[in-house]
């Protein structure tokens, strides 16, 4: 991970100037089949030998379980009911404990791309993998994971299966990411649980002004999203919920930030 950092530290252009210029002007760009299968394959694999290796002892690794539901908690993967794998769930930050992790969600392909779009190093904030839609409101990253410099903050969502409509694809609104971001009674941007009723009629107000038109991810193995930390996006609704959506989100500080 070192000599990576090292290397991105004299960046060259990896995008061609139409792809930067999109990401610009929207917030967002997709790399159709930056994975390849085996890799995606491999990764599935590691996350089934977790659940697994978790039945036989404790584990560091944390999930929420139930997620978006009134039996929704955090507990360590050791202590989860086994038939929540089969719930929608959250498995956090695996990169933590995993160096196959990291190898995967920042190889040196996504690393340049990122140095480029974010115009700093790119260093992993946390990794969140997904089974099943997470049928999150919609909200612009930086209300959970405020960068300490404005705006230091850029995600990934890759896809570990074909992403079937009613299993709950990601939405977003290209181009909100240029709303000005909405301030807290504390002048921040970091989100205050009592006043997110009056963030969000910000944020519809901002978008309905601007004509913005909500746009569905429907990708297929191994295929990318990247976006702005204020591009405003969240989780639809799972019309069936035999259907996984099987997926790994990295939000990424700036190394200054660290």
């Amino acid at each position: 991970m070192r000599k990576l950092i090292e290397l991105l530290r004299k960046p060259k252009y990896v995008l061609n100037q139409a792809q930067r210029v999109f990401f610009e002007e929207n917030g967002y760009l997709i790399l159709e089949g930056f994975y390849p299968t085996s890799e995606v394959d491999d990764f599935l694999r590691a996350i089934d030998d977790l659940w697994v290796q978790s039945r036989k002892g404790s584990t560091n690794i944390v999930v929420d379980i139930f997620t978006e539901t009134p039996n929704q908690r955090r507990v360590k993967l050791s202590d989860a009911p086994y038939d929540a794998r089969y719930a929608p769930h959250k498995l956090n930050d695996l990169f933590l404990e995993y160096q196959n992790v990291r190898d995967f969600v920042l190889n040196q392909a996504m690393g340049a791309i990122l140095t480029e779009l974010l115009g700093k190093v790119p260093l992993i904030c946390n990794t969140l993998n997904f089974t099943y839609g997470s049928q999150q409101d919609f909200h612009t990253d930086s209300l959970y994971m405020t960068p300490l410099k404005k705006l230091n903050l850029i995600a990934t969502w890759a896809a570990l299966e074909d992403c079937h409509p009613d299993a709950g694809p990601l939405v977003y609104y290209p181009g909100s990411h240029k709303i000005k971001p909405y301030l807290f009674s504390n002048g921040k941007m970091g989100a205050i649980h009592e006043e997110m009723s009056a963030y969000r009629k910000y944020m519809d107000e901002q978008v309905a002004s601007l004509n913005l038109k909500v746009m569905r991810f429907i990708p297929k193995k191994g295929d990318v999203l990247i976006w702005h930390s204020q591009l405003f996006h969240g989780g639809s609704k799972i019309e069936d919920k035999s259907k996984t959506r099987k997926s790994i989100v990295t939000h990424f500080y700036a190394e200054e930030d660290y």
